[in-house]
């Protein structure tokens, strides 16, 4: 009796250690993964690395590039190819945070039309480069992309194309492969000197068209929503108001607008999910300070709200959409 007593003991106090030992939240079912990923981060696409890495990109126009700080102003006197070259603007930011590098050209003169600014004696009688041969001091004009912007009320005869046409051909002298994008700006529509009708055999010759100035009309004016939006759209969300006089030129958040439209036709990457830091990073360039710039450019009429949508992820998402949308209008898809 004793020994079987004793086995019984010993018996339930094995059963009692290895019950100690074992896990009391072991599963019962599929094991659950708790490791948490590192975060990555986006990439670029191979293709969009390609169209852009190292590439020569000009932008020509007026103060409706460089109110936006696409590239960053320089003054009249400014006028060789080597001090406008290298522009830290915000669309070489966009590139670089994308770990694309490119040479910026600002070849932008304000009040400026494309017939000055590409053309052997500027008719800008006051400014300081008024009779300026503009086009002798391009001496490299061997560009991979031409962004041409022109003023709202560039005269021509006839239609755009032949308007365009001896510019592109300068260019296309120097490399035959350059490809051309027409930058179009708000105020063209606001003084109704409307071009559409030219967009479609503008592409026919190989001009992608970067109506940001026609979305935005559409936006003050409801013709179009934007998908998502939290916030009242109106003029002011769009353009400053430094002073009586100055109510048209585009703020910050059109520059990014401009700048990521230009670059997802370059790439043909969609707008849709890019990031969107770079106009309000003053540690890149000290222009880009939403509340700096708000500060200095709304004295007049100081009612805006561009800081709020640029800051409101829906509504940039929205607006990410449209670009897309206005892209797709006039070039294919492309």
């Amino acid at each position: 009796m004793k020994k079987l007593l004793s086995l019984l003991l010993a018996l339930a106090l094995l059963v009692s250690l290895t019950a100690c030992g074992a896990s009391t939240d072991a599963p019962t079912t599929e094991p659950v993964q708790t490791t948490t990923a590192a975060p990555t981060e986006a990439t670029t696409p191979q293709a969009s690395i390609d169209a852009l890495q190292g590439k020569r990109i000009l932008f020509v126009g007026n103060s409706y590039t460089y109110y936006g700080r696409v590239v960053i102003n320089q003054g009249y006197d400014v006028l060789t190819q080597k001090e406008r070259t290298d522009n830290r603007g915000m669309f070489y930011y966009m590139c670089k945070e994308k770990g694309i590098d490119v040479e910026v050209t600002n070849w932008v003169f304000g009040g400026h039309d494309l017939t000055d600014t590409l053309g052997h004696s500027c008719t800008m009688t006051d400014t300081s480069c008024a009779g300026v041969d503009h086009l002798s001091y391009l001496t490299d004009p061997n560009f991979d992309y031409v962004c041409l912007q022109p003023y709202f009320e560039d005269e021509y005869t006839g239609d755009m194309v032949s308007h365009l046409q001896p510019m592109m051909d300068f260019f296309r002298a120097a490399n035959p492969d350059v490809k051309f994008l027409l930058l179009v700006p708000h105020m063209t529509f606001v003084r109704n000197f409307d071009w559409r009708n030219d967009f479609a055999a503008l592409a026919d010759v190989g001009v992608t068209i970067c109506n940001w100035g026609g979305m935005l009309d559409d936006i003050v004016n409801k013709r179009v929503e934007v998908p998502g939006g939290t916030q009242q759209y109106f003029f002011g969300s769009f353009v400053i108001s430094q002073n009586e006089k100055d109510g048209h030129h585009q703020n910050l958040l059109v520059g990014y607008l401009t700048a990521q439209m230009v670059y997802c036709a370059i790439t043909g990457e969609s707008a849709v999910g890019q990031p969107y830091t770079v106009a309000d990073d003053s540690s890149l360039h000290p222009e880009f300070d939403m509340e700096a710039y708000q500060k200095k450019y709304y004295t007049y009429e100081p009612v805006t709200n561009f800081v709020e949508i640029y800051r409101s992820e829906s509504d940039m998402n929205g607006l990410q959409q449209l670009i897309d949308r206005y892209l797709t209008q006039y070039n294919g898809g492309n």
